[in-house]
């Protein structure tokens, strides 16, 4: 019997939850059912793809949010791939990908992921008139299907949850001198209490309002010597950047805090850290705190980002019904003065949940069946 190809679509292999969702997804599909492509708009890479060779097979060159040379390059990958299903990541491929297969005959299936729901007024004005074009709409967590089948008015059938998962080889626990390596790598001190944000350096994440917590716990003498904040993740918003910078600078917090970029190795980084931070705005059942726990690294987390229980409140971690200066403060402070030995206990536990809700090889399942009742239907399942 033939293999299904599947033509994965996203803007960029940057470091990111739907990128490493991407690759994961695409390693993992049954080699005796399906084949992969993936086609980038740009060519902006944190993840590579060793376990894909070849991949990513067409790069579109894009230049912009609507560039008409990049969308003709891709209606002629997708001529050249004649993919069964495409396979659509994030904003821009999900508008570029439903729109250039209606160029390709016959037409194959279109399968869009929805990983966030920050999306802008215009964008959500596309979203409602392209979801017909979609024979299967995926949100990555409850709270985004609820934002397009109760926000933006999307038919429920269309729509279906699969919930992110991450690979618990990959992450998991470090052995004491892993876990002495890691720290001696990031600068951090065997004493010290250490605290990770592994997200984007934007609003939605609300690197800004830790900060100010941290300054409010140092000007009540409630933040130790020794604690230190590492913050890893690319820049999304120079704005903001800049903001959260001046804010720490304000608060004479240098020490204590640090910026370490786009991390390729995130395993050391959690294995350096004692807790987690992740008060987002909101998020679709975070693949970092996935991580973090599955390293059984507890996680602060607020609760529109815990729409899918990655993490079970006192468990697992700790969570905030909604992030604010004063709520993270209050947080941090109960976190401060948790023992070694608890902590230790939500890491394990924490670990056990991941293992049995959240892995790569349960996302691949979900998929692989989806992409079966879509071709076998011939329309939206």
């Amino acid at each position: 019997m033939p293999r299904a190809k599947v033509f994965y679509l996203i803007s960029s292999l940057t470091q990111g939850g739907a990128e490493r969702h991407l690759v994961d997804l695409a390693s993992r599909l049954d080699p005796r059912r399906f084949e992969s492509d993936i086609c980038v708009l740009n060519d902006q890479t944190h993840f590579h793809t060793e376990a894909l060779p070849g991949q990513p097979r067409y790069r579109l060159r894009s230049r912009a949010w609507a560039f008409p040379p990049a969308f003709a390059r891709l209606v002629a990958a997708l001529r050249d791939a004649r993919p069964q299903i495409v396979h659509t990541y994030m904003n821009d491929a999900n508008l570029w990908g439903r729109l250039a297969a209606t160029f390709v005959h016959p037409r194959p299936r279109v399968i869009t992921s929805v990983h966030l729901d920050d999306m802008g007024p215009g964008y959500r004005w596309l979203e409602r008139r392209l979801a017909a074009r979609s024979d299967c709409i995926i949100a990555h967590s409850r709270s985004i299907r609820d934002l397009l089948v109760d926000g933006l008015g999307i038919a429920g059938r269309r729509v279906a949850v699969i919930e992110n998962g991450i690979d618990p080889q990959q992450f998991r626990p470090a052995p004491a001198p892993a876990r002495a390596a890691a720290r001696a790598a990031h600068g951090v001190a065997p004493e010290d209490f250490v605290a990770v944000m592994a997200a984007r350096i934007a609003q939605q994440k609300n690197q800004d309002l830790v900060i100010e917590a941290l300054a409010e716990l140092k000007a009540g003498g409630a933040l130790p010597a020794r604690f230190r904040l590492l913050l890893a993740g690319r820049v999304s918003s120079q704005a903001y950047d800049r903001r959260v910078r001046a804010a720490i600078a304000r608060a004479q917090l240098g020490a204590e805090v640090r910026f370490l970029g786009p991390v390729r190795d995130m395993p050391s980084l959690y294995a350096a850290a004692d807790v987690m931070l992740m008060p987002s705005r909101s998020e679709a059942s975070p693949i970092a705190a996935l991580e973090a726990l599955a390293c059984e690294v507890p996680v602060l987390i607020s609760a529109p980002s815990n729409t899918d229980a990655v993490l079970v409140a006192g468990q697992h971690g700790w969570q905030i019904h909604q992030a604010t200066t004063a709520s993270i403060a209050a947080a941090l402070a109960e976190i401060l003065k948790t023992s070694p030995e608890t902590r230790a206990r939500m890491g394990a536990s924490a670990r056990a949940h991941v293992l049995s809700r959240f892995t790569t090889a349960r996302v691949a399942d979900d998929f692989m069946r989806r992409y079966d009742a879509v071709l076998g239907s011939g329309g939206a399942a």
